[in-house]
């Protein structure tokens, strides 16, 4: 009954942000009572309705959220290449408290989130001890040339929008399928000693204060390890 129920309310949603459903316009949303929002600092036991819906191995909940993230709580694996203004950034300089956000133009919910990720990183930016980094990337790297979708480029998108955040370009899924993003977008939080030590979905269905709420679930998680 469970399966038939998941497979219906599948059927009506609107398409989701992860690495293999279509280009998606629309989503944000949030449908499931026990939806895979929070702000997680360990692979928490998964509710019932949990379900292998890709056939990938990830437990999500009904709009297709994963309720884990393959590396928390491990070392974040070497990645590199060249931010929007040309300079080269590789992982393995990250030396201090960084919040890594995974997106792309071409995943809605992710533009839902860009008001909220240029809150953050404005917020971030005033915080001597804290790093932000968004990496641009396509859904796969056989959707690759749909990375940037009607907008065309990134500045394009900027221009539009009218905010920017520094961000790094993931030309061919490759950064994707090395930090294994099952969820676009994807927050992760990474403590000087390059350890994964929190991860999130979505801001934009996070309920009242999201930005407030996630900076402080950041700095409580800093205070906590410090402190360890």
């Amino acid at each position: 009954m469970r399966h038939a129920l998941l497979s219906a309310i599948l059927a009506t949603a609107l398409a989701a942000c992860g690495s293999s459903t279509k280009t998606d316009d629309t989503h944000g949303i949030s449908t499931d009572p026990a939806a895979a929002i929070g702000f997680y600092t360990a692979n928490l036991p998964t509710p019932d309705s949990a379900a292998d819906i890709r056939g990938d191995g990830v437990l999500r909940d009904l709009d297709e959220r994963p309720y884990h993230y393959a590396g928390l709580g491990a070392p974040l694996p070497l990645f590199e290449g060249a931010l929007q203004n040309g300079a080269e950034f590789s992982s393995a300089a990250i030396d201090r408290w960084t919040v890594i956000y995974v997106w792309g133009t071409w995943c809605g919910d992710c533009r839902r989130d860009g008001p909220y990720v240029s809150e953050v990183a404005a917020a971030i930016a005033d915080d001597p001890n804290l790093d932000f980094i968004s990496i641009h990337t396509p859904a796969s790297a056989a959707r690759a040339d749909e990375a940037f979708q009607r907008f065309g480029s990134l500045e394009a998108y900027f221009e539009q929008v009218g905010y920017t955040f520094p961000t790094l370009i993931d030309e061919d899924a490759s950064i994707r399928e090395t930090l294994e993003i099952s969820w676009t977008p994807t927050y992760l939080l990474v403590s000087p000693d390059g350890i994964v030590q929190g991860f999130r979905t979505d801001l934009s269905v996070a309920g009242d204060k999201p930005v407030a709420t996630f900076l402080s679930d950041i700095a409580s998680v800093r205070f906590e390890t410090n402190a360890s």
